[in-house]
């Protein structure tokens, strides 16, 4: 009896699962196009249709765990806190989630050798900005609806403070824990992002 020929969202968790076992077991640079071909047992063609190099492979795996394992993406986070200060903390402790599923090597080799990624980066760092955006919208706006003092027309490079704050972290190897993002919300972030009197 001939094998089921695979498409759509199931030959495309098969890839994922692939690339992301290879990735576990023999690091990013072990990731190409064939070998993945091979074990997901499906053609080079079909994946170059999708993706255009491993690295935009490796990132789309990566991101389709943290969106399996943690109900979406980061601007998809169920809010459930009282107040800026909850809501913010369940955002950033969820971003850090998907930072650690993505790796801190990973991340580290795209920050130390951006020309090995111009085609892909780019587009990629705009996608996750825009998800981070629509995060911390989602968060002030909830804020304004329950009457916090929310600043308005606050900018886009201020919206990716926090974000940009825990990827430099990353960067520099410094351990982000709860007290590091107490610091990050209460002494940077809300005084940002609130009026006051």
């Amino acid at each position: 009896m001939a094998e089921k020929r695979r498409r759509g969202q199931e030959l495309e968790k098969d890839i994922f699962i692939t690339a992301r076992k290879i990735i576990n077991e023999d690091g990013f640079r072990a990731l190409t196009f064939e070998r993945v071909a091979q074990q997901a047992a499906t053609s080079k063609p079909v994946i170059y249709r999708r993706w255009k190099t491993p690295f935009e492979l490796a990132l789309a795996a990566l991101q389709d765990q943290i969106r399996r394992e943690n109900n979406g993406k980061v601007d998809e986070v169920t809010l459930s806190g009282s107040d800026l200060r909850e809501d913010l903390f369940q955002v950033m402790k969820r971003f850090l989630v998907s930072v650690d599923v993505i790796g801190k090597s990973l991340i580290r080799e795209i920050l130390t050798k951006p020309d090995m990624y111009t085609d892909s980066l780019p587009g990629i760092i705009g996608e996750n900005c825009d998800i981070d955006i629509h995060a911390i919208d989602r968060v002030l706006q909830r804020a304004a609806n329950r009457g916090e003092p929310v600043k308005q027309n606050l900018s886009r490079t201020l919206k990716l403070l926090p974000f940009d704050w825990l990827r430099y972290r990353v960067f520099v190897r410094e351990n982000t824990d709860q007290a590091a993002l107490e610091l990050l919300i209460d002494e940077i972030i809300l005084p940002i992002y609130l009026e006051h009197e």
